[in-house]
This record gives structure tokens, sequence and C-alpha cells, in this order.
């Protein structure tokens, strides 16, 4: 049996319509580059304070991202292929997904394509593919604790494909105090540019990043609040 892992929903419809009939689809509905995680990855741990972390309901994150995931976590696959995009977004949701079936000594196969961002727009599967890996999990979560829990890379390249090792260094730069993103916020707030402006010109100028709308305003939001206080 093949279990397909896809970045988020709609993605999981188009694979659906596309012709992956027979075989089960989820959808990995996370944002890893936002807020803590815990050492026991998809456990009840896991998940409460990965609710709390993203500022919703855990009855909208139970409902969006622990009830897709129960087919990974309470069945078994023979392989598992999972469809995302080369940003740093989707790189840090593919680790975390390794460093689970790492951690849980998975014996199967798993594969992982990367994807066009517009994929939408093609009505072949083979044409959404920019290039396919087959993956060994093994020692991926050794990288999760390090990049993502305890947010210290130990090393400036690690032993993974091209994408997640660009991954992994945009997210370094990403949750330092002086990342290019919170530079560039900073500017704008400080000449008076409203959120919506920021928003596009963040999505415009950084799509290696991918973070989206829901990231870019955490970090507008702080930096107006920080830059609210040291004016009181």
């Amino acid at each position: 049996m093949h279990l397909h892992i896809t970045n988020g929903s709609i993605l999981k419809t188009y694979l659906e319509t596309k012709g992956i009939s027979g075989q089960k689809v989820i959808a990995f509905n996370e944002s890893m580059i936002t807020g803590e995680c815990a050492e026991t990855i998809f456990s009840e741990e896991f998940f409460q304070l990965r609710a709390k972390t993203l500022q919703v309901p855990y009855e909208r994150y139970d409902e969006l991202t622990v009830t897709e995931l129960d087919e990974l976590v309470s069945h078994s696959y023979e392989e598992i292929i999972l469809w995302f995009d080369a940003d740093m977004f989707c790189q840090m949701n593919i680790l975390t997904l390794c460093a689970y079936l790492d951690a849980s000594n998975y014996q199967g196969e798993v594969y992982l394509h990367i994807i066009r961002q517009d994929f939408w727009q093609y009505d072949s599967l083979q044409d959404i593919i920019l290039i396919s890996y087959q993956i060994n999990p093994a020692g991926y979560y050794e990288i999760y604790r390090e990049v993502l829990l305890q947010r210290r890379p130990a090393r400036e390249k690690y032993p993974v494909f091209a994408e997640l090792n660009a991954g992994i260094n945009l997210y370094t730069n990403y949750i330092s105090a002086n990342s290019d993103i919170r530079l560039a916020i900073t500017k704008m707030v400080k000449e008076n540019k409203d959120k919506p402006f920021v928003i596009k010109e963040i999505n415009e100028k950084y799509p290696h990043y991918g973070i989206g709308d829901y990231n870019i305003q955490l970090i507008y939001r702080d930096i107006v609040d920080t830059i609210q206080l040291n004016m009181d």
C-alpha cells in the first residue's frame, strides 16, 4: 500500500483528481517554521504544543492536522511519497515528516517529489515534478532535534538532499533577530507602510522562504509592538 503526503489540502485535492486512484492521500497541514515543537513527534504533547504555538484552538488543529496524520501514525504502508515545494517552509515540514519516520523505525520506501509552486496550471502529474529523490530517513531525527527543537544547527551542510540543506540555511537566517525578512519588515514599518503592503512585498521578494501571510503577520505584529514599546 502507498501513502501520498502533500504540502496542503489544495495539492491533496489536485492529486486525487489527477488519477492517484486506489491510493491514500493526506495533507500535512502544518507550519513547522512557526513556534515550538516537542521531542516526540506526533505525540499528544506535540499536538497540544503545536496548537498553542500556532495560536489556534485545539479542536481546529485536530480537525486540520491531527485527523489527517492519523493515516500515517496508525496504519502501515510499504511506500510513502512526499509532494512538496522547494521553499524553506516546505523543507522544514519535510524534515519533520522524515524525522518521524526515522524515530518510528519505518522500514518501507520513502520518495520525495519536489514540485512546481504553480502545479494547478498543469494537467499531468509528471509535469509538476521538478526533481525526485529516494530518501533514507535514518539520521533525520537528530537533524530535527538540532534544527527545529534546539534551533542550533550543528553544521553548515547536512548529508541530505540539496533543497533541505538550502531550507535549513534559510531557516537559520529566518529565526535570527536580524533576519533578512525582519529587517525588511522593520524598514517598511518605519516608512509607515501598511500591513497589506508589507505582506505583498515580502511574498513577492522572498518567495524562496515561502512563509505565507500568517507568518508575515506574526513578524509584522511583533515588530510593530516592539517599536511602540520603545517609543513609550
